[in-house]
């Protein structure tokens, strides 16, 4: 989000009020600090997901990873619609944000084994989120969004039986059960997309711009703390690594598209702009945070020794953690008519090839090669923009 020369902005809510929305509803107009302690949950949630995926480094969980987040980033993205369209916080709506922020960390505790032991302390814990969201937002929010929360709140619902039921499951079953919230995720798309919610431009964008700046800062955390364990040498080695290549990702979402993005939804129709906070905001960053979340992985468990050739599990999972990320990237860009898409997908198949490099050299070399790949991409970018701009 941002040109090249920009940086991520994190504000926090003033004593300013938002204007108002109609009924008891207001649009945010900056984050909140109560939404930033909120955020530290879905750290913890990120670091779970990749924590079970260094674990047992197979295919099979890392669709199941990526399942499970789309399930749980719906639910939390929910949370920043909530807050986008009820601003104007109470002691009640406070103390239920809290619940809800406990029963996401106890969803977060059952995630290494959601699809297993821990699948209906799962599905019990999202349905106390959803309940509470549903209830937030209809007490909160205005009228254009309570209108719209009385057709989603029950779909939402719905995905919630659906987890609770995969917890009695197992086999086909439970895939099928995990499955299935998508569907009502995407009828709940539809009518959002009908019957509009009017989100804050500024608020909706720097909300997600905050969340990204967590998964980043988890990479680094998760991976620094197993580094923690081993030889000094080689952990100062892997470190250094592992802030190139965040960093190298962090420019690329925060590289002067934020406040364009600000723009293109401040143009945007009501229903018009509930199918941008779909498509671009959960969707797209959907794909951004699996793919940090593949990174994370793959990092914490080839660099236990940086000058060693990475187990192949791992090197792909490097490999394929930048990619997917910018594929995510570059549809979030083409969804907000951003431009210069076709960079980052060029970026994504030559992050992925780096695969091949990790095979047969040291993963620091393979590493190396993907800050490379990131930052050419970045200047061949930057330079057809220039020339764009003057020509």
């Amino acid at each position: 989000m941002a040109s090249c020369s920009g940086v991520a902005r994190i504000e926090v809510v003033t004593s300013r009020r938002p204007p108002a929305l109609g009924r008891t509803g207001h649009v945010a107009s900056r984050v909140s600090t109560l939404e930033l302690l909120f955020d530290l949950v879905f750290v913890y949630a990120v670091s779970q997901v990749a924590e079970a995926i260094v674990e047992h480094p197979t295919a099979v969980v890392a669709v199941q990873a990526a399942i499970t987040v789309g399930v749980v980033w719906w639910m939390y993205d929910a949370y920043s619609w909530l807050t986008n369209q009820a601003a104007e916080q109470t002691l009640v709506s406070r103390l239920l944000l809290l619940t809800a922020m406990a029963a996401f960390l106890v969803m977060s505790l059952a995630l290494p084994d959601a699809w297993g032991r821990y699948g209906l302390l799962f599905g019990v814990s999202y349905a106390v989120v959803v309940v509470i969201h549903a209830g937030l937002f209809i007490g909160r929010g205005g009228t254009s969004s309570v209108r719209a929360m009385l057709r989603v709140g029950p779909l939402n619902l719905l995905a919630a039986a659906s987890l609770i039921a995969a917890g009695f499951v197992t086999g086909p079953l439970d895939w099928l059960f995990w499955l299935l919230p998508f569907v009502f995720f995407a009828i709940s798309a539809t009518v959002a997309r009908r019957v509009g919610f009017a989100l804050g431009p500024a608020h909706f964008v720097e909300r997600h711009g905050a969340v990204m700046i967590i998964v980043f800062g988890e990479s680094i955390v998760s991976v620094g703390a197993g580094l923690a364990r081993h030889e000094l040498p080689a952990a100062v080695i892997g470190a250094i690594a592992t802030v190139a290549v965040v960093a190298a990702l962090w420019w690329c979402y925060f590289s002067g598209d934020d406040e364009r993005a600000v723009r293109v939804m401040e143009h945007a129709s009501p229903p018009r702009r509930a199918s941008l906070g779909v498509t671009a905001f959960y969707v797209d960053h959907l794909v951004m945070i699996v793919g940090l979340i593949y990174l994370a992985s793959g990092l914490h468990g080839s660099l236990v020794d940086a000058l060693a050739v990475a187990p192949a599990a791992f090197v792909w999972f490097i490999a394929a953690g930048v990619a997917v990320f910018l594929l995510g990237e570059a549809a979030y860009r083409v969804t907000l008519g951003l431009g210069f898409a076709v960079w980052r997908l060029v970026g994504a198949v030559l992050a992925l090839a780096t695969g091949l490099v990790g095979l047969a050299a040291p993963v620091i070399v393979q590493l190396a090669v993907i800050v490379v790949v990131v930052v050419l991409m970045l200047m061949v970018e930057w330079g057809t923009r220039g020339r764009a701009a003057t020509g």
